[in-house]
């Protein structure tokens, strides 16, 4: 049996995904390890939920639209 194509969308959806996986164990990163203060400077904001909240929205979609640009040029050349 030949192997079935993914279609465009799906493997763009899959690169986006990873990439926002990637994005928020980065940010579970920097707010665990006390290395660069973050934990401090959302802690000390006037609205500690909402700046971690976009914190974590800023790095997620940051990843997942890189990686889905990423996966496109790959999955183009990759076609040609």
């Amino acid at each position: 049996m030949r192997p079935q194509k993914k279609s465009l969308f799906n493997a763009l959806l899959t690169h986006f995904l990873m990439g926002v996986a990637l994005g928020l164990s980065l940010v579970l990163l920097l707010s665990l390890i006390d290395a660069f203060h973050v934990r401090d400077l959302v802690a000390k904001s006037g609205a500690p939920v909402q700046t971690m909240l976009m914190l974590v929205t800023t790095y997620g979609l940051m990843f997942g639209i890189g990686a889905a640009l990423t996966g496109l040029v790959l999955t183009l050349e990759d076609e040609s």
